[in-house]
């Protein structure tokens, strides 16, 4: 196969088109002309044309998964999912993971616990933020790793007491159909019954001595 032009690509920042004299084309990344050599006038095999073919759709892959990344943050299953679902196949999908892992643009020891952070501080429980990284596909000592970052000196009914004080500051303890509602509340947010209830006691305390 002998290619007879190489155009670039307008708009297309780092894309070319390579012409076959058999009437064949096809589209590369800049840096796939770099790595196979690539120039008017070849006679590649084809052989050499599957496997600049299949470079090249893993490039797209790649491209297409570090401008997902660029926008938010995400775990290597997630975007896995991701990328399948914006049509691409599931062995590029998976090598494009693999090769934003190397770059370290994922990482899932480092994502979980900055997502951890962020549900502790939105008022999530344990039990909730555990129930979170599992739909995202975290290992279970990723899980346990993250969780132990976000443990302070505060424990958990002193959290929900923090939170009755600032979103529930009419809670008086005493009516049951406010305290199923709120201890609902509570929950759904992935925080044990004992604690809710040890807040709810607490909290009273408080309430009555002010």
């Amino acid at each position: 196969m002998k290619i007879t032009k190489i155009e670039k690509i307008k708009f297309k920042k780092n894309m070319f088109k390579v012409f076959f004299e058999s009437g064949e084309n096809f589209i590369v990344f800049a840096d796939n002309i770099v790595k196979f050599g690539l120039k008017t006038g070849l006679t590649i095999s084809e052989n050499d044309y599957k496997k600049i073919i299949s470079y090249n759709q893993l490039n797209e892959v790649i491209s297409a998964a570090l401008i997902l990344v660029s926008k938010r943050s995400y775990s290597a299953k997630n975007l896995q999912v991701k990328l399948i679902q914006k049509g691409y196949d599931h062995e590029s999908a998976v090598r494009a993971v693999k090769r934003l892992e190397e770059l370290n643009y994922i990482n899932d020891e480092k994502f979980s616990k900055n997502y951890a952070a962020y549900l502790s501080q939105k008022g999530k429980g344990e039990f909730a933020i555990k129930a979170e990284f599992e739909k995202q596909g975290i290992e279970k000592s990723l899980i346990i790793n993250a969780l132990e970052s976000i443990k302070t000196d505060v424990e958990p009914y002193e959290q929900i007491i923090k939170i009755l004080q600032t979103k529930f500051k009419k809670f008086s303890g005493k009516d049951r159909g406010e305290i199923r509602r709120i201890a609902s509340f509570f929950l759904r947010r992935g925080f044990s019954s004992e604690s809710i209830s040890r807040a709810f006691r607490e909290y009273k305390s408080i309430s009555l001595k002010e």
